[in-house]
């Protein structure tokens, strides 16, 4: 989680996050395959590989991007120069990136200074990306602020947000209060039509109890509540790969990590930099029942896509599951048997020979749910792909709502973010946390399978939604779309017109310029345009009860404060996971806090003259 790392901001890992343990050389088992696949009519066309991987050579304006997408993809006849250009930072799946943008005829650049390229996708975020970035021109891989989402306190703070607002409009005059059972999903073939308002997931369902530990009144809190009756794992809140994690159990552990915050805290350094420090941790009650494979404890890995934030285009993907080695064992202080990711995995003998069965597809784990529980436990058939899809999709389309009047929006910001699932005994689906920059390595087969797909997927629909949000068109049908399933349609929403005021509703051509869709059209999520959400005041956890909170280091970006945004209609309502095509496979008691306005955003000083949207 949070594993992207900003040049001149606070410091995150560089690395991917946890599902491998850095692996540092190319994906070459899967980049072979990734010219081979057809492109979707529409997009950029393919050409011949450049010779080079590299070039010195100082190309056309970014604006080349235009011209490339309303020219069906053939650079300008009036470039005297060779281009267009791509960058990649990192390791992290380069070979798939870079083998699909040679098959576009583009060409890559080392240098991360230039500002001549067509697409920018790095593991590491620096400032200097977004500052130099020209909406509108170009696409640029990782939206500034999703630590909001991405990091421990980002995303614990974020949900408590949305669970205030929550709390506050169903006690409002007129208020929509949920029917408790009713489906969080809206009609859909695989959905009959209901006639009664759908039910919000409250915090508590799926996030497990959290405390921060830069916080006074919450660490204190816990400390209080504190017992030897449960377990609970303490963690960094922007690390990766399982780093500076560890669990608590007993209450001489509890009273030395009591110290060691209270002696940081007392040092001269916390009070200079207050949310660098070690105590910048949260504390979490640990999940002691999990669902075990052959006696191993496990997690799934999925994709939340924000392929465009102009309008926003969410999507959701299947990802894999990932096993530990050893047989779980609640009371071993083994952590490579409490945590999945394969950096942690690795540090056992036996990995080289069982390394294949760390990883699973989600077909070879719906396949053993069937086997093993379906019958023993009453479960519908296939529960992998119907009950637990649908379950991931409302968590995430929740979390992203959550974070939707924050995020920071530009057309050409993209992101892919993975979001890891713990299925406990029950049966109950819980969100550990969601990653920045997640592994895009491919050093098993199942990952070779599943990694190319999502990361060629991923570019093609960032490319489709930029040139329609460019053109002005409609987004559906999307073309492109083949194994992502679209979670939120935001044409409805208020957003920014390139170069102009966020409070305008998106202008559509006329129909005769709009591509007509094969279905019906997706359902949209129930937001108003219009209408400002009131910032929160900043109100104690429930439990236990806390004076109010400290300001969040969170909840803005580089220090900035940020405006609120779109007001949901009713927002104790969840959005639909619905699709574009026909799917081709699948608390009340929260801690709130005070968010934060977020920006307008504005064009560059100078863009070239687009056709009004």
């Amino acid at each position: 989680m949070g594993s992207s790392q900003e040049e001149g901001l606070p410091c995150q890992p560089s690395q991917p996050d946890h599902d491998t343990g850095g692996h540092g050389g190319p994906d070459l088992e899967g980049a072979g395959r990734v010219s081979t696949t057809p492109g979707p009519p529409g997009l950029l066309t393919s050409h011949p590989p450049a010779d080079s991987d590299d070039t010195d050579a100082t190309g056309p304006p970014a604006a080349l991007l235009e011209g490339l997408l309303l020219g069906d993809g053939k650079p300008s006849p009036h470039s005297t120069r060779p281009g267009p250009f791509f960058y990649i930072g990192g390791n992290n799946g380069a070979a798939i990136i870079s083998s699909y943008c040679k098959s576009k005829g583009w060409r890559r650049i080392q240098d991360s200074r230039r500002e001549d390229y067509v697409l920018k996708w790095c593991e590491v975020k620096s400032r200097d990306s977004y500052g130099s970035f020209r909406e509108g021109e170009q696409l640029l891989y990782q939206l500034p602020n999703n630590k909001l989402l991405t990091t421990k306190i980002g995303l614990l703070s974020t949900l408590r947000g949305r669970a205030w607002a929550m709390s506050k409009a169903s006690k409002a005059p007129g208020g929509t209060q949920a029917r408790p059972g009713a489906s969080a999903f809206a009609p859909s073939p695989a959905h009959p039509p209901a006639s009664l308002p759908c039910r919000v997931l409250r915090m508590e369902e799926f996030f497990p109890e959290t405390y921060r530990l830069d916080l006074k009144h919450e660490r204190e809190a816990f400390f209080t509540l504190f017992d030897e009756t449960q377990i609970w794992i303490c963690k960094p809140t922007a690390s990766n790969q399982g780093k500076g994690i560890f669990l608590l159990r007993k209450q001489e552990e509890v009273a030395a990590l009591q110290a060691k915050t209270r002696s940081a805290e007392d040092d001269p350094i916390h009070h200079k930099s207050p949310f660098r420090g070690p105590q910048a941790r949260v504390v979490q009650r640990y999940i002691q029942n999990p669902l075990l494979l052959d006696g191993r404890k496990f997690d799934v890995r999925s994709y939340l896509l924000i392929a465009c934030t102009t309008p926003y285009m969410i999507f959701f993907s299947h990802g894999y599951a990932r096993l530990t080695l050893s047989l779980y064992d609640p009371h071993s202080s083994d952590l490579s048997g409490h945590l999945t990711n394969q950096f942690m995995q690795k540090k056992s003998p036996l990995y080289v020979l069982l390394k294949e069965d760390t990883v699973w597809s989600m077909e070879r784990l719906n396949r053993y749910i069937n086997t093993t529980f379906w019958k023993a436990r009453g479960l519908p058939k296939d529960w992998v792909f119907t009950t637990l899809t649908k379950r991931m999709q409302q968590i995430m389309a929740h979390c992203f709502l959550a974070a939707k009047s924050k995020l920071e929006c530009k057309l050409g910001y993209f992101d892919l973010i993975g979001c890891d699932f713990l299925i406990d005994d029950n049966f109950k689906v819980w969100l550990l946390e969601m990653n920045s920059n997640p592994a895009l390595h491919t050093n098993c087969e199942v990952l070779k399978e599943v990694i190319p797909g999502v990361v060629i997927e991923t570019l093609d629909l960032a490319l489709e939604t930029f040139q329609k949000s460019l053109r002005g068109q409609k987004m559906l049908p999307l073309l492109s779309q083949r194994r992502f399933v679209l979670l939120h349609n935001g044409e409805a929403d208020v957003w920014p017109r390139l170069g102009g005021s966020c409070s305008l509703r998106r202008r559509l051509p006329p129909p005769t310029r709009q591509a007509k869709s094969s279905g019906p059209p997706t359902p949209r999520a129930p937001d108003q345009p219009g209408t400002r959400r009131p910032v929160p005041p900043p109100l104690a956890p429930q439990r236990p009860q806390l004076p109010g909170p400290s300001p969040d280091p969170d909840s803005t970006h580089d220090g900035q404060p940020q405006q609120s945004g779109t007001g949901d209609r009713h927002p104790e309502q969840e959005p639909s996971p619905g699709t574009a095509k026909e799917e081709r496979k699948e608390p009340e008691n929260a801690r709130p806090w005070g968010g934060h306005p977020r920006p307008t955003p504005h064009a560059p000083a100078t863009l070239p003259a687009f056709r009004d949207l």
